[in-house]
């Protein structure tokens, strides 16, 4: 009877479990169309360049774009979108980079594309007509979707200042000065 009711017990434990992980999944727009946004994104390289298809066409907002190159051999574009559904929410998104492309790169958008996709691309080179220059918005300052683990991380690190205790004497409570921000060691 109790290794029944313990096995009940875990199998429950393990559903609810795998329950709350699926919600947290769900609660993940990965633009593939069926998520909050109702936008699809695609990222495409070719011949040195960086192609973004958003579908459907019209909907793209804004474009932010950032290189995280903190790891050379693992290059990242750091894309931020917004849509125009929700123009003041900007959905960070990560493209590792096969390509060779440079900090100092130019960004054109396909005025063909029309209302099927709207098309951009990231390019080291200067693209002529039918391509039209692109003003994209100054790059993200966040580098990892909501969610991740890394944007958890940095807010247990570097607590709000509503949530930081008073400092007193010489020690800072989590290695952070309430009134710099800045983090130190603790002096012991």
């Amino acid at each position: 009877m109790r290794k029944t009711l313990s096995i009940l017990i875990l199998s429950l434990f393990c559903l609810s479990t795998s329950a709350m992980n699926a919600e947290s999944e769900d609660d993940f727009d990965r633009l593939d169309g069926f998520g909050r946004s109702g936008k699809k994104v695609d990222v495409v390289e070719w011949e040195g360049n960086l192609e973004i298809h958003v579908y459907p066409g019209g909907s793209t907002q804004g474009l932010a774009l950032k290189i995280d190159d903190r790891n050379p051999n693992k290059r990242v574009m750091v894309i931020g979108y917004r849509f125009k559904n929700n123009p003041k929410l900007q959905l960070i998104r990560r493209a590792i980079l096969g390509i060779p492309l440079q900090n100092d790169f130019q960004v054109f958008r396909d005025p063909r594309s029309g209302k099927e996709y709207d098309k951009f691309v990231i390019t080291n080179r200067r693209l002529g007509a039918p391509w039209v220059a692109y003003r994209v918005e100054p790059g993200p300052s966040q580098l990892y979707p909501e969610g991740h683990s890394a944007i958890a991380n940095k807010a247990a690190q570097h607590p709000s200042p509503s949530e930081r205790a008073p400092a007193s004497g010489r020690e800072f409570i989590g290695g952070v000065d309430p009134e710099s921000g800045a983090i130190r060691s603790k002096s012991w």
